[in-house]
């Protein structure tokens, strides 16, 4: 890939040269593969919608929901593009939630609400009052982010206090440095700091992540069609 970028921006705007793929992702039949250009893609159009439609600044606190899901991961890394500070915990103060299409645990903040299915375009049920439908909105969002709010080096990116100036350094200390190709990462305590840190490690380094609704979509003949190893 390169000189080795010096912050989030410059490793996004890397891993969108790859028309590799960066992020796969299964759940049973379900198969979503993500290149490095798709995949920056979701993540800009995500990053306008965060601060263009859901009035998100830098500094502020977006909850993820720990349920695996790739629009999670993109949804975590446009959190971080803006300066926001993400975290997990369901006791979190946020102004904004993101979670799966049924799956509330009744975080504070507005409700961005995500549907599963790959090829959905809106969420299949009504949505609580005041809630964001992601699907249908991010699509209208340009395709490069382009907003004013950007990430201030010594604010708080992470749970851990890693600031947004520490994040692609401590994304590279956490990524294995043998980590070549595609690598399966398992998420046995969900979707949380070192899972989005291991991934965006892994994707700078040029490899993929292979994602799992659950471990029963792990198996062997999943690894071995999708050529990947486990970390």
């Amino acid at each position: 890939m390169g000189r080795t970028p010096n912050d989030l921006a410059g490793a996004l705007a890397a891993v969108s040269e790859r028309p590799t793929p960066a992020l796969v992702w299964r759940d049973g039949a379900e198969r979503v593969e993500l290149s490095g250009r798709v995949l920056v893609n979701w993540v800009e159009k995500s990053a306008g919608l965060l601060v263009d439609e859901l009035d998100v600044t830098a500094g502020d606190t977006i909850r993820i929901s720990p349920a695996p899901h790739w629009r999670l991961v993109v949804l975590s890394l446009a959190a971080l593009r803006v300066g926001a500070r993400v975290e997990f915990a369901a006791d979190a103060d946020a102004v904004l939630h993101a979670h799966l299409e049924g799956h509330d645990d009744d975080a504070s903040g507005t409700e961005l609400v995500v549907a599963t299915p790959a090829l959905a375009f809106a969420c299949s049920e009504p949505l609580p009052e005041g809630a964001v439908d992601f699907c249908a909105e991010v699509r209208a969002q340009p395709d490069v982010y382009t907003g004013f709010e950007e990430p201030d080096p010594s604010a708080g990116a992470l749970p851990s206090g890693t600031t947004h100036g520490q994040l692609l350094g401590r994304a590279l200390e956490t990524a294995p440095q043998e980590a070549v190709g595609t690598v399966f990462l398992p998420l046995a305590d969900g979707w949380e700091e070192t899972a989005l840190l291991t991934t965006l490690g892994i994707m700078v380094r040029g490899g993929a992540v292979l994602l799992t609704a659950g471990p029963q979509d792990a198996t062997e003949d999943v690894l071995s069609q999708e050529r990947a190893t486990r970390l």
